[in-house]
């Protein structure tokens, strides 16, 4: 299926490392690019622009002809490419310049993975062009594909496909987006019936949540890929107010973080026996393990409607101005990269911030599963929590009407001031994560010192 069984890899925890591959690779790319007339924007959850009267959109599969102004890509490579930023450099500008078109293409959004299977590198290019008159909206579009969620369960159960396209729609839904819903499957599988399996539960999930099918070219790969690209709309402004950032506004995450991590351990107790003993001496039951998977899942398969819902309640209307006693400023969500958002955001915002903690679906399992090498970032999600930043009235406002949907938020950190994106931490984070290329970019703030 051309999935790593060693690495044990579920979710977004697939994704091609941003830090030490993604980002150099476009950075080497930009002068090329944009002698092709392409741009790539840079690192947010999903691609906005203004909406227009006609937005048509196509696929295509490692190249074609389309007169495109935005595309949303999806890259799959294997761990060779995935590991030299030069390779993924080369490949990237391959897919990119083999878009045929009149127009300056804007790559607004980019996904990247990993696959095993070194002849199942592919580029899914799913192509937006834009024409007629501006309206008051924006149109927001977004592809996330993973592998699978859990090897253990049946790869063509409805929970995988459940995962896959909520953990697509999140990054909308991160926006305060929720209008217009539409999806274009990604699916992908070693045999032809697995597929079919794969579409319809696609149907099932479009009649469940009144989110749009829109059929197109799928990748012919031979590795299982579960996926979508959404399209919606907003007639709020979007939560990218990141100049507006002040000191002492607060940041809230809607739930725990870190669901892909109950699972890992969850995989390698039934796979490495001895580490249910070293577990056992700790006091956790494999028991505790199952229920906090089970808590996992039920997070992951959800799609956080009522999340958005209460995000576009704390914007501005189209066209009206930012206020920081009534909205939110800046948002994302929990995703492969962890709590290591917070740094990403901190940089687009020009702030230094200070978490007080990192909640996590249960602490002990995850600094277990740190400690024995059995995820390199025990804070990384799949449709994962949102964190918010704003002012004190405001996350109070947001986080009742959260508790009220039935969604545990909670404080984690505040804003310290104007600065250059530095995050404090408790030394008890590095508990959480053992990935120096994450943990250098945090400043641990030990309070003993």
């Amino acid at each position: 299926m051309g999935l790593n069984p060693l690495s044990l890899a579920t979710g977004c925890a697939v994704k091609v490392d941003l830090i030490d591959t993604v980002y150099p690779a476009l950075e080497k790319l930009k002068d090329k690019l944009r002698e092709n007339n392409i741009e790539v924007m840079p690192r947010e959850d999903t691609d906005i622009f203004v909406s227009r009267e006609s937005e048509v959109i196509k696929r295509v599969i490692n190249g074609g002809e389309f007169d495109a102004d935005r595309a949303v890509s999806l890259i799959q490579v294997n761990q060779e490419t995935a590991g030299n930023p030069e390779k993924f450099a080369n490949f990237l500008l391959k897919i990119y310049t083999s878009v045929k078109t009149r127009r300056r293409l804007v790559v607004g959004k980019g996904h990247s993975i990993v696959t095993t299977n070194p002849k199942a590198e592919v580029g899914v290019l799913d192509l937006i062009k834009l024409d007629g008159k501006a309206l008051n909206s924006y149109t927001l579009a977004n592809n996330d594909t993973i592998q699978i969620v859990d090897p253990l369960d049946d790869p063509g159960s409805q929970m995988q496909v459940d995962v896959g396209i909520s953990n697509s729609l999140n990054d909308l839904f991160t926006k305060g987006a929720f209008q217009e819903l539409r999806m274009i499957p990604v699916a992908d599988a070693p045999d032809p019936e697995l597929k079919e399996t794969l579409m319809r539960n696609f149907e099932s999930f479009s009649k469940r949540y009144g989110v749009e099918l829109l059929q197109d070219i799928q990748p012919q790969t031979g590795t299982l890929m579960i996926g979508a690209t959404v399209i919606g709309k907003s007639d709020h402004e979007l939560p990218v107010f990141y100049n507006r950032v002040e000191e002492n506004m607060e940041i809230l995450v809607t739930r725990p973080v870190g669901e892909l991590t109950p699972i890992n351990v969850h995989m390698w107790l039934l796979t490495v026996p001895e580490l249910l003993e070293t577990l056992e001496e700790r006091g956790i039951t494999l028991q505790r393990v199952e229920e906090a998977k089970k808590r996992a899942l039920d997070y992951m398969t959800k799609p956080n409607f009522a999340t958005a819902k209460v995000i576009y309640e704390h914007l501005p209307e189209f066209g009206k101005e930012f206020d920081p006693k009534a909205h939110i400023a800046m948002t994302t969500d929990v995703t492969g990269p962890g709590i290591f958002v917070i740094k990403e955001f901190a940089d687009k915002a020009s702030v230094d911030v200070e978490l007080y903690d990192v909640p996590v679906i249960d602490r002990e399992i995850n600094e277990f599963a740190t400690e024995n090498f059995i995820i390199p970032n025990s804070t990384a999600g799949t449709n994962g929590a949102i964190v918010m930043f704003a002012s004190r009235k405001v996350i109070d406002d947001v986080a009742q009407s959260l508790s009220r949907a039935g969604l545990e938020p909670s404080v984690i950190g505040r804003v310290i001031g104007k600065g250059n994106g530095t995050v404090y931490v408790k030394r008890e984070v590095c508990k959480l994560i053992h990935r120096e290329n994450i943990l250098k970019y945090f400043k641990v703030k030990d309070p003993q010192a």
